[in-house]
Formats: C-alpha cells, structure tokens, sequence
C-alpha cells in the first residue's frame, strides 16, 4: 500500500492491517517504515544513457538492424 495523500496519515495497511512503522524499542520515539519507495524520474536517466556514443549504438541496434532472410541474428528477427 502507498501511504499518500488521501492515505497519508494511515497507520497500518487496509487490506493486511499490517502496520506501517517498525516496533521502535530504546530511546527516541522516532518511527520507521517498513519499507521505502524511491522515485527516479525516467526522463534524466535516459539523458545520461544517449550522452554516450557506446551506449547509443547499443540502444538503437534495433532502428539500425536490417534482417537478412533465412538468418535469425535477433529474436527481433523471428515471426510473431
């Protein structure tokens, strides 16, 4: 479950009643999750890719790869 917006002030989980924070035990009263999600935005990460040459050539095999008949090189290449 993704504790946001709407969910955000949920304790525990609605469909398991798990709870969200792990038992804290010792001083400090300082909650933990279980489990964090990590967003990566997609659009700088390809940026990066395309910068290098290597990398591009790699990536756009695909475009740049004509199919010789007979010869299967890439599944690509197969039927269906």
């Amino acid at each position: 479950m993704l504790y946001y917006l709407k969910n955000a002030e949920m304790t525990e989980c609605m469909t398991c009643r798990h709870s969200r924070h792990k038992p804290r035990t010792g001083r400090g009263k300082t909650l933990m999750a279980y489990k964090k999600l990590r967003y990566f935005p997609i659009t700088p990460r390809l940026q990066r890719l395309f910068m290098s040459p290597r990398t591009t050539e790699h990536i756009t095999w695909h475009q740049s790869h004509h199919a010789v008949d007979g010869v299967m090189v890439h599944p690509s290449d197969g039927e269906a």
